[in-house]
């Protein structure tokens, strides 16, 4: 299954050597990781976002009650390797819905 973690540029080291900790919240698309990434990236003053596209088995992921603006959260109770890493994208430009 194909899910995506958005976050800031700051914490893409971390998880390129360790993976995603256990409980960590991911997206079915990448326009929510981007948005979640964008909103939190704002709290802490970032300039840009990432997200990172990630292939986990089925099983790994269990849907979550979504936070008021995210419909369709999920999250990665057991976290995943950084195996499990396809790809990352940096974003400098804020989607339409944020900001």
């Amino acid at each position: 299954m194909i899910v995506f973690h958005g976050t800031t540029p700051d914490c893409v080291p971390g998880i390129q050597s360790d993976g995603l900790w256990p409980g960590s919240h991911v997206a079915p698309n990448r326009d929510l990781a981007t948005e979640y990434a964008w909103m939190r990236g704002m709290e802490l003053g970032a300039d840009s976002c990432v997200v990172i596209e990630l292939d986990v088995p089925d099983a790994a992921v269990i849907d979550v009650q979504s936070w008021w603006w995210a419909k369709g959260q999920m999250q990665l109770p057991a976290g995943c390797p950084p195996s499990c890493i396809v790809g990352i994208e940096e974003s400098t430009e804020r989607p339409n819905s944020v900001g």
